[in-house]
This record gives C-alpha cells, structure tokens and sequence, in this order.
C-alpha cells in the first residue's frame, strides 16, 4: 500500500498472519476474565477483550472484502488477456498440441502475461537459445503448455463466438 498510517493500518489488518495473533489475545483475555483467573483487573481484561474481538471481527471483514476484490479483479485481468488475440492465439496453439509442449518466447509480454495468470507453465525451467535470423537475438524460447485453467477460459471464450 502507501506508507501512511491507515495504509500501514490497512496491511496489518488484511495480513493473515495477525488473525491467530489477534483472535489468541481477544480469547486469552475471555479466558482470563471469565474464569477469574486475575479479578483485580477484571475491567481491563473486559475491555481488552472486547477491543481485541472488534478487531478480530474487522479483520476478518476486511481480509474477506480485500481477498474477494482481488479475485474479481484477476478474473477480469485473465479476461483481459483471453479477449487479446495473439493471447487467444497461443491458447489454441497449445490446446490443438494435445499436451505437447510448444517453444514460446521468454522475453514476450503476452507469454509472461499469460504465465502470471495461470494460463500456462513452464514444462522446462531452462530456456533453449534459438538464432534463425538477425531479428532472433537475444530472444530465449521455453517450452510451454496449456493448463486447465488456461484450458477452461479458452473453451469459454470459443463457445461464446
């Protein structure tokens, strides 16, 4: 996010890391004042209890808020990417190969597009060097296949024309 406080704020909260924290403190101190374990700080066991439940809750709000945005927002960036044709290209290349890698570009931005999204991997992590003419150079090809998700949007989009 940003380096301000409610962006800083913002992070801890939707960081699943501080959920356990969060909801160990809200029980412990449940724990504590509900078993008069410390009765002379009953009212600050109530209060932190309380403080760390809400807090609790609105993590859990905002990580579930924050993580369904994100979902939305890659299936519209794989939509995205299905809708280009050299995209959509690619995917029927690779789907017509019936789970026979092809050599794809490394340095492409479709094909790192594509790889990002989930739509293909890598079948070898070791580029091959290929030089078939001046316009060549520099480029390295991998091989690449389709997956299933790859495999789904590009079903998808077909049926949809």
């Amino acid at each position: 996010m940003n380096n301000s406080f409610w962006g800083k704020l913002l992070d801890i909260l939707t960081d699943g890391r501080h959920l356990f924290f969060t909801f160990a403190v809200a029980l412990s101190s449940f724990i504590i004042y509900y078993f008069r374990l410390v009765p002379q700080y009953n009212r600050y066991l109530v209060a932190c209890s309380v403080a760390f439940s809400l807090l609790f809750f609105v993590q859990i709000v905002i990580s579930v808020f924050y993580w369904t945005v994100n979902i939305i927002l890659k299936h519209r960036s794989v939509e995205n990417l299905v809708n280009d044709s050299y995209c959509l290209e690619v995917l029927c290349n690779l789907y017509k190969n019936n789970g026979n890698p092809l050599d794809l570009d490394n340095l492409n931005g479709k094909v790192i597009s594509l790889l990002n999204a989930g739509l293909i991997y890598k079948v070898r992590e070791m580029p091959l060097q290929f030089h078939s003419g001046f316009d060549e150079v520099g480029h390295e090809y991998s091989s690449y296949n389709i997956t299933s998700l790859g495999e789904k949007y590009l079903i998808r989009k077909l049926e949809s024309k």
